[in-house]
């Protein structure tokens, strides 16, 4: 009897053992002793179905951050643009440069998980301080309640995205190879079960199970005269 290798997928598993406890169920002599191999089967068969779902969930979370960075994006960007226009499209004014310092690029194109909203933050901590300022206080005070606004929507959606991501890496690397353990261990002794069962015509035993590879048929080698 094969048994799956390090690379056999999960996914690998389930049409051997699917395979196995239907035909030692359709067996009179062996029919009920599939039933532990049936339960690990279908446990691992609905964590592989969890997994999906949750990568699909994962997905959906990715694009609603990417979404609420982009929206995050454009209040920096329409800031910057008054902020620019405050200080004379002079973007080495000292007032400019307290916000963009390194240009707006460098704020919208940052990585925007953890260190665009780091960014935006600060930018928050100057507004708060220069809400008086004659030339840009009244700019910093129509966009500071924006900005806060979407900088909050990011991290929202960033925490919403990282419980998802939290539950897919635990199912992965823990919760499936467990069942994959488990699942070696029923299918090995259902074919020391069946091996008892059929113990005058052991070679009945491989009926009962198909290869994980592909036997190669014995070619006959054509004789030359």
């Amino acid at each position: 009897m094969d048994m799956p290798t390090q690379d056999t997928p999960p996914e690998g598993y389930l049409p051997k053992s699917a395979y196995a406890t239907g035909r030692v169920a359709a067996d009179k002599k062996t029919a009920g002793l599939e039933a532990p191999l049936l339960v690990v089967h279908g446990d691992l068969k609905t964590a592989l179905r969890e997994r999906d779902d949750l990568e699909e969930e994962r997905q959906r979370k990715s694009a609603i951050l990417d979404a609420r960075d982009g929206d995050c994006d454009a209040d920096v960007e329409g800031f910057e643009l008054q902020l620019l226009g405050a200080v004379r499209k002079n973007r080495e004014h000292p007032k400019y440069r307290r916000y963009f310092k390194t240009g707006l690029r460098d704020v919208t194109t940052a990585e925007p998980r953890k260190e665009e909203p780091e960014q935006v933050a600060q930018m928050l901590d100057a507004m708060a301080e220069d809400k008086d300022d004659p030339e840009i206080g009244e700019i910093v005070t129509s966009w500071e309640p924006k900005l806060t606004a979407s900088r909050a929507n990011v991290v929202a959606a960033d925490a919403d995205l990282s419980e998802t991501e939290k539950a897919l890496a635990f199912l992965n690397e823990k919760r499936i190879p467990a069942l994959m353990a488990a699942w070696r261990e029923a299918y090995k002794k259902l074919e020391g079960v069946l091996t008892t069962v059929y113990a005058s015509t052991p070679k009945m035993v491989d009926r009962f199970f198909k290869p994980f590879r592909k036997r190669r048929k014995d070619t006959k080698q054509n004789e030359t005269p």
